[in-house]
């Protein structure tokens, strides 16, 4: 039964106690709505307290609500339950009241204080973040491009092997073809050699035999000669085609020189502008190397910073998913 008299007391107390406290907060410009304005700094951070404290904004406007009822005529109630009905009572009650008001202004304050320093801080490393997220990028960019040039420079150095492939197999062909050309010669050479002992011997045939017919004046003279100018020609013919032969494999000989002595040049080119390149790609390794060191110790500092919202991070994924693509 006291506690059933206690409470209908007590809810007007606290009633009392809300109107008060929304009457001190206008006074000392402590509202939501104020510290709202005074955290200009940060653009999100009055949405954010807005989003974060719905049940405080419920409260407030169900105390400006709440505040123009009076309280009862009975008087405060005791905190025993006992109605005190005496006028002295209730102004002895109400500087415990005031230093309550003066201690919850106080806590107020300090709290709108910590929290405008909580979001200054949260922009300045927003702002950080942001750098780094901006420094992050353009050195994948960076990366990006190295990369691209690097297989550039692979695509040219395999280019070039294929070449020095190609050039070595052209070599080895002319190679054999001088090979198969030098075999021939010897073949004609020898050719040549037995064409040219025919030759001696038929020519000293062909003087014994005029000092046989020039002595004995045998009867087949005519017939002799016929042979002798049968032989001269015939020897003409083969003396003639000698010349042609080693004319022609001369003429061979010196062709393909020059081919190989073009071939071989062709080939020394290939291999010196193989080398710059090979010092080339070397060179670009090595930036390679130290822009990913860099870009691993930029990521090794980004870690190291507190983790943004769980939807913070989705963008800057779905951010670094378009970048790649």
């Amino acid at each position: 039964m006291g506690e059933r008299e206690r409470s209908p007391d007590t809810d007007e107390e606290s009633k009392a106690d809300k109107h008060h406290y929304c009457h001190s907060s206008s006074d000392f410009g402590i509202t939501p709505q104020s510290s709202g304005r005074s955290s200009l700094v940060n653009p999100s951070s009055p949405m954010s307290i807005k989003k974060k404290n719905p049940k405080r904004q419920i409260s407030d406007s169900q105390v400006h609500h709440q505040a123009p009822r009076k309280p009862s005529p009975k008087g405060p109630p005791n905190r025993k339950g006992v109605r005190v009905g005496f006028r002295s009572q209730s102004l002895n009650r109400e500087p415990p009241r005031k230093d309550i008001d003066l201690v919850t202004k106080r806590v107020l304050s300090a709290r709108l204080l910590k929290i405008n320093e909580l979001q200054n801080e949260v922009t300045e490393l927003q702002v950080k973040l942001a750098e780094l997220l901006k420094e992050n990028k353009a050195l994948k960019r960076l990366q990006y491009r190295q990369e691209k040039a690097l297989t550039k420079f692979e695509d040219t150095e395999n280019e070039i092997s294929q070449l020095i492939a190609r050039h070595n197999n052209e070599i080895t062909a002319l190679k054999e073809r001088l090979r198969k050309s030098q075999e021939r010669e010897r073949a004609t050479e020898k050719r040549v050699k037995d064409t040219e002992d025919e030759l001696y011997r038929t020519k000293f045939s062909l003087q014994k035999l005029k000092k046989i017919s020039e002595a004995r004046h045998l009867p087949e003279r005519d017939d002799l000669a016929k042979k002798l100018v049968a032989a001269e020609l015939k020897l003409d013919d083969t003396e003639r085609r000698i010349k042609e032969l080693s004319k022609n494999l001369e003429l061979s000989s010196n062709s393909f020189q020059r081919q190989l002595i073009a071939e071989r040049k062709r080939a020394y080119d290939a291999h010196d502008e193989n080398k710059v390149l090979q010092k080339e790609l070397q060179q670009l390794y090595h930036k390679l190397k130290e822009k990913e060191r860099e870009l691993d110790i930029k990521n090794i500092y980004s870690n190291r910073l507190p983790k943004s919202s769980p939807k913070k991070e989705k963008e800057h994924i779905s951010r670094k998913n378009e970048y790649l693509q």
